[in-house]
């Protein structure tokens, strides 16, 4: 399980879906063990903002967000976050005074960091332990210079000979060129780790809440839409509300407000709201970061693709999908969404540790199949009329991160899913359903659900006011 600074004690208290706040502290323990286990002088890992993935390990080592390119440096004395202009130094330090003051905030008022399904194996300590600031080194120099700096200074310092003559450098399986350019010439060797990436597919109790939290509130926004839905009218085939004819944009808006008042989403929040036979490629984009690019009527008895991937204050996403229909006449849209719901019941229940992504994706495909959905259809180069669609991967600080389908390792406790399976047909439209899940020792969590169970989650084709709740 990831090794993050504890900053509190679990309690009691029952998870408030309403409260947005929930501050993860930096991850160390995955690179300390990187650094002994390789002998190496210390571990460097850039964030260049320009891709999802580094921005997110780099949120996974600090506990924030940067829009600067910045170096995180780790060596025997600890972490450094190097830096070129004192705007990032500035920004930085600010942004870690708000989260220690967040956790003086939650503590004095006893709001601890809650998970439902905490396990004996997470650790968490007192208060006393609360301070999560990184130093920030700022000079002109690149960041790739400053880094080097920062290991000199720890070799230098470094009492035993063996790690004094030690010039190895762990890093990630990216690092920009200019960086390692520097890093080389400074005299040193750079081996590549996946320390971090191999530790963030395991969530701790802290991001397990995080990302119900997120998830609490996309649920929320698809409850938002439903009962938006319920109070309009059907005029010449066109849903109408005040008059208007209601578009898919407009439903989308609804969603983001919903977000926007429980503190989630904003810009990096994802809502796809179709009612195309495209959706199948949308969907598969959703965690890219896709957003719908028309704004289609709303008629009654054609499938509503909603999904929304919102993205908490801490960084951690949900993924939510539901599929509703206005006035549906209960033909294929009703069986699709039984086989739908019926395939993500079974992966459900079937995720435990030790089980593959392999075989839950597997069993799924089955079950669809059990209900006269061909999933070979999907491979079928002669007919797409109808394609059998099904995701299932991880979710956490990336939309979509490990593990995936194809991926040889089985299940753990800690592990984190989005399991996504979906229906699309040329001539009805497309059904898809999306809840995420935590592993745990003696089984799972459904994220933004109040109890374990999902019998309590309504998932229904047709939309009535109150069917989530919040």
């Amino acid at each position: 399980m990831s090794d993050h600074i504890p900053f509190s004690s679990l309690g009691d208290t029952k998870f408030d879906i309403n409260d947005p706040a929930a501050v993860v502290p930096p991850a160390r323990g995955p690179v300390m063990t990187a650094i002994e286990s390789h002998d190496a002088v210390g571990f460097v890992a850039v964030n260049t903002t320009t891709g999802e993935r580094s921005t997110a390990s780099f949120r996974y080592l600090t506990a924030i967000s940067s829009p600067f390119n910045s170096a995180y440096v780790y060596t025997n004395s600890g972490p450094t976050l190097c830096v070129q202009s004192e705007a990032a130094e500035q920004a930085m330090r600010t942004k870690y005074r708000a989260l220690n003051e967040q956790i003086d905030t939650d503590c004095s008022n006893s709001l601890t960091g809650h998970d439902d399904t905490t396990t004996a194996g997470d650790t968490q300590t007192d208060h006393a332990d609360s301070d999560i600031t990184i130093p920030v080194s700022q000079d002109s120099n690149p960041i790739g210079i400053q880094a080097a700096a920062v290991l000199d200074s720890a070799r230098k310092t470094e009492t035993e000979t063996e790690y004094a003559d030690t010039r190895t450098v762990l890093v990630p399986a990216t690092i920009p060129h200019d960086t390692a350019i520097h890093l080389e010439q400074a005299g040193y060797t750079l081996q590549s780790t996946s320390a971090v990436t191999s530790a963030r597919i395991e969530k701790d109790a802290t991001e397990r809440q995080a990302i119900r939290i997120a998830q609490s509130a996309g649920l929320a926004a698809v409850n938002r839409i439903e009962s938006q839905l319920t109070d309009m009218t059907v005029t010449d085939e066109q849903l109408m509300l005040g008059g208007k004819s209601v578009t898919t944009q407009q439903l989308e808006r609804i969603a983001a407000v919903e977000l926007a008042r429980r503190g989630v989403g904003g810009a990096d929040c994802v809502c796809v709201i179709t009612t195309e036979s495209t959706v199948s490629q949308l969907s598969r984009h959703i965690s890219a970061g896709t957003l719908s690019s028309t704004s289609t009527p709303i008629q009654p008895g054609v499938p509503i693709q909603i999904g929304i991937c919102p993205r908490g204050p801490s960084g951690y996403h949900g993924l939510v999908w539901r599929t509703i229909v206005i006035e549906s006449e209960g033909g294929w849209e009703r069986r699709a969404h039984i086989a739908v719901e019926a395939a993500l019941e079974t992966a459900i229940n079937r995720a435990e540790p030790g089980i593959s992504l392999a075989t839950i994706y597997n069993e799924a495909l089955a079950e669809l199949a059990a209900f006269g959905f061909n999933p070979s259809a999907s491979d079928n180069s002669t007919d797409h009329s109808e394609t059998v669609d099904t995701m299932i991967h991880g979710v956490g600080l990336s939309r979509r991160e490990r593990p995936y389908i194809d991926s040889e390792m089985t299940l753990k406790p800690g592990v984190v899913l989005a399991i996504a399976p979906g229906i699309f047909n040329v001539e009805d439209g497309g059904v898809r359903l999306c809840d995420v899940i935590s592993i745990h020792e003696d089984g799972i969590s459904i994220a933004g659900n109040q109890t374990d169970s999902s019998d309590s989650i309504n998932r229904s084709l047709t939309p009535t006011a109150d069917s989530y709740s919040s």
